[in-house]
């Protein structure tokens, strides 16, 4: 250990070379640790380094990894105020590191990084300082070509007039006719009808005006009952069904977007055409939608071929990071196609950098304001979960009463349980509680996770043993097991992070449902696992999640659900994938769980720590939320919010 450092830690940087033989290189190897920087990050920063006016410029590695913790925590960009610097990435660093920051920014301004920095962009240098704006953002140059040219596409959706025009009396004839007795949706089938909210209202006259609309609503607010009256409004007023597109940034999403749809149109009395076509209409992944090639990865759909369709219709828009979004709106002509963006900006924003909903958001000051739509009127029943979501939305305090995991387990519908965090052993423990309850135990007579998985992958049946009737019904019950409960976690290594408490699950369950497999193996019979890198050839991507299944001939299967049932691959064929009874927060996103158990870092300041990730966490749970950390870390949470950095809305 040196200066709080530990060996490993040491060696991981030296191996890298990082400011080697530099003054104070201990401080900047502090620094580097600090930030939790990937493998990839530092030879990055190694191999740029060499661009620099001399050997161990201590001022361009620190700011080189300034930038990539900026970029893993979702900033475009790098705010060059020292100020803004200090506050957030320098706050706790060694003064020899601000020394050398400092010391990067008047070299920059020497020109002496002129062979790795480019000021005007359009070049194809690494980084470009651009200052266009009064801002002084310093740019990775990919991050900088997708957002200038998917600022300079928002701004032309924004001025432009839009495609057909409607008059009032045709709105208002179409918005009226979604709410007769025998048409309106109702909230369950022969149950009350939805309220006229105002909102949507206001929603719904919009999309039928402009090309571009923006609408955010948290849980309750009746984003989904919006998007089906929207859609009916569309149809009513001359769309045809068969040119509208509905997409979201993952499968599970655009699974959840179909689901709605069918379900809301199966409340309403008496449903017209229109209504039986919208309901043949199924959500695609964003991928999916641009039509990938696979030859190159690249899209079908883009600046010199616009999709097809008169409405493209994007839910959980807080997911998709800028470099999708630059590629959606390049492919949508405004001459023809009207786009509408479905999300909730308070939510997290994407895993990859950017934050486009919440830079849209009249919040931020953008310009999208005439074109943004905020949810405001609740309409779930309010129990103690709904709650929870608005007082931390709203930043207010949050009273905490540790309970124990026994209890916690057992709440009822609605309820949420606050946990104190224990060492190992105790956290160990909770876990093991957690795995009885959700996977091993039944519940009253309905089989549990393991019976399902014992009795659809035994090696040793021949396959005729399980009727293709009984086999498909148990395949639907082992899939909604999948997606009833979830551990969410702030980070991805450590003794609370989602690689760990995969690790712990898996052992456990390993021992009961393939008792002969090598304790090293994290495949096995009845695991979860989450796809981590799109795979174009199997149609799988990042963050879809399958379960295995053992084989008769000892082989192991990957199954994953489809609107059409579920696809198989075998599980050895899969490049990229990881356990799923443990995600991140992030990973969550566009999911909902009956049960969410979200374990906080152990470390009470960690800087993702953030009001963002609470409630994302807590708005994926349908039921329960248990929260289990330190009361210190929760609070923390809660007085901080997400501080991505964007020229965007510039």
């Amino acid at each position: 250990m040196v200066n709080g450092l530990s060996d490993p830690q040491i060696d991981r940087l030296r191996r890298f070379g990082i400011a080697a033989g530099s003054t104070g290189a201990t401080a900047l190897r502090s620094l580097l640790a600090d930030l939790d920087l990937s493998d990839l990050d530092l030879m990055t920063i190694r191999d740029l380094a060499r661009y620099g006016p001399e050997p161990d410029d201590g001022g361009l590695v620190a700011m080189l990894g300034l930038m990539f913790a900026a970029l893993g925590e979702g900033s475009l960009c790098l705010d060059l105020d020292m100020d803004r610097l200090r506050e957030h990435l320098l706050k706790a660093a060694d003064p020899a590191v601000t020394a050398w920051v400092a010391r990067f920014m008047r070299r920059l301004e020497n020109g002496d990084y002129d062979a790795l920095i480019d000021r005007a962009g359009g070049g194809f240098k690494p980084l470009v300082l651009d200052d266009a704006t009064g801002h002084r953002l310093l740019y990775f140059q990919k991050f900088h070509f997708h957002e200038q040219r998917l600022k300079q596409r928002l701004f032309s959706f924004l001025s432009h007039p839009g495609g057909r025009k409607l008059s009032d009396d045709a709105i208002v004839t179409a918005i009226d006719s979604l709410y007769r007795d025998e048409a309106v949706i109702r909230k369950e089938a022969g149950g009350d009808p939805i309220v006229r909210d105002p909102c949507q209202l206001e929603a719904i006259r919009a999309a039928l005006k402009v090309p571009i609309l923006v609408v955010s609503g948290g849980p309750g607010t009746g984003k989904t009952s919006l998007l089906v009256n929207l859609l009916r409004a569309m149809v009513r007023t001359g769309t045809d069904p068969s040119r509208i597109k509905l997409a979201a940034p993952t499968g599970r999403a655009a699974q959840r977007m179909t689901e709605a749809l069918v379900a809301n149109l199966a409340t309403i009395a008496v449903p017209d055409s229109g209504d039986r076509r919208l309901g043949q209409l199924s959500g695609s992944t964003l991928h999916k939608l641009l039509v990938v090639r696979s030859r190159n990865g690249g899209f079908l759909y883009g600046a010199r071929r616009s999709i097809p369709a008169e409405v493209v219709v994007l839910d959980e828009v807080s997911m998709v990071d800028v470099v999708m979004m630059d590629r959606l709106f390049q492919a949508i002509d405004p001459d023809h196609t009207r786009l509408i963006l479905l999300g909730d900006k308070d939510q997290l924003p994407s895993v990859e950098a950017g934050s486009v909903l919440a830079d849209m958001s009249p919040d931020a000051g953008g310009a999208f304001v005439r074109h943004f739509v905020v949810l405001r009127n609740v309409y779930r029943a309010s129990g103690e979960l709904l709650k929870l979501a608005q007082a931390i939305n709203s930043g207010r305090s949050v009273p905490l009463r540790p309970v124990g995991m026994g209890h916690a387990l057992n709440l009822k519908s609605g309820q949420w349980a606050f946990v104190s965090a224990g060492d190992g052993d105790v956290m160990n423990r909770h876990l093991d509680h957690w795995v009885m309850h959700q996977y091993v135990q039944k519940k009253g007579a309905a089989d549990s996770y393991v019976d399902l998985v014992n009795r659809l992958g035994r090696p040793l049946d021949p396959p005729e043993a399980i009727h293709a009737e009984e086999r498909n019904e148990m395949l639907a019950l082992l899939f909604d097991h999948a997606v009833r409960c979830r551990i969410l976690t702030v980070l991805r290594h450590g003794r609370t992070g989602a690689r760990s408490i995969n690790d712990r699950i898996a052992a456990g369950l390993r021992r009961i449902l393939d008792p002969g497999r090598p304790p090293e193996s994290r495949l096995f019979n009845g695991a979860l696992l989450m796809i981590t890198r799109n795979d174009y050839t199997r149609d799988l991507y990042n963050g879809d999640v399958g379960v295995v299944l053992r084989q008769a001939d000892g082989s192991y299967r990957a199954g994953f659900k489809r609107a059409g049932g579920v696809v198989w691959f075998p599980a050895s064929a899969l490049s990229d994938w990881d356990l799923a009874f443990a995600m991140t927060v992030h990973k969550s996103q566009g999911s909902e769980f009956n049960d969410t158990l979200l374990c906080l870092p152990d470390d009470a300041g960690h800087r993702l720590l953030t009001r963002e990730i609470i409630y994302t966490a807590a708005t994926r749970a349908s039921r329960r939320l248990i929260v289990y950390g330190t009361a210190a870390a929760f609070q923390t949470a809660l007085k901080r919010k997400v501080q991505r950095q964007s020229g965007l809305m510039h």
